[in-house]
């Protein structure tokens, strides 16, 4: 199951929300060594969790086991803001293209070759059936290059806007991804079925 939070939405999902930002805390502080986001309180949030964010959590009962967030590009993100030295000319903006951040599967949960029911499947639709709603055709994004591999199986069109840099234990690169129907068919073939993700309650709508 995947669970769609919007920004203006988050007060109602308090606990859901923090168990999500404690997430994502357990993954990129603790297992990725990324010290820069450590918060005492053990929950990692930063100044784009706000009104304009998308959060996609994914659910195996009550259990989180894979996380992203979708952010305006039209807007201050990650790629402009602070991690800018990733790119080598300014990323790709505008009202079509989201940053797609913070994606995370939990530990046990992750293959090299992901099918199935699979987290990773299931938040990369996510991305894609949101974006099909919403007029969003490209993402940005600052991931372990090691997944640019699996993106490029899944008929994501990919294009590297920087070199490699580590961050933490990553080796983390900047790359400008497109999708479209045809993406989209790959989830569907990789995943063994064409059942949607997301539900229409679940679409909010672009900031």
């Amino acid at each position: 199951m995947l669970m769609v939070v919007s920004g203006p939405d988050v007060s109602r999902h308090a606990a859901l929300m923090d168990r999500a930002y404690r997430f994502r805390h357990a993954i990129f502080v603790d297992e990725k060594g990324w010290d820069d986001l450590r918060q005492p309180d053990g929950l990692e949030r930063d100044r784009f969790d706000d009104a304009h964010a998308i959060h996609q959590i994914c659910l195996r009962g009550d259990d989180i086991v894979g996380y992203q967030r979708l952010l305006p590009t039209t807007r201050p993100h990650l790629l402009s803001d602070v991690l800018g030295d990733l790119c080598r000319r300014r990323p790709p903006r505008g009202p079509r293209v989201f940053e797609w951040t913070r994606f995370c599967v939990a530990p046990g949960q992750r293959e090299m070759r992901p099918r199935g029911d699979s987290p990773f499947l299931e938040l990369a639709q996510g991305v894609v059936e949101w974006g099909m709603v919403n007029r969003v055709d490209t993402v940005t994004v600052a991931i372990d290059w090691r997944l640019m591999v699996i993106a490029m199986q899944l008929r994501f069109f990919v294009r590297p806007l920087g070199f490699p840099k580590r961050i933490g234990r990553d080796e983390v690169v900047a790359l400008r991804m497109s999708f479209n129907r045809e993406t989209l068919a790959a989830l569907h073939d990789a995943r063994g079925c064409e059942t949607p993700v997301l539900t229409t309650t679940s679409w909010p709508s672009a900031a």
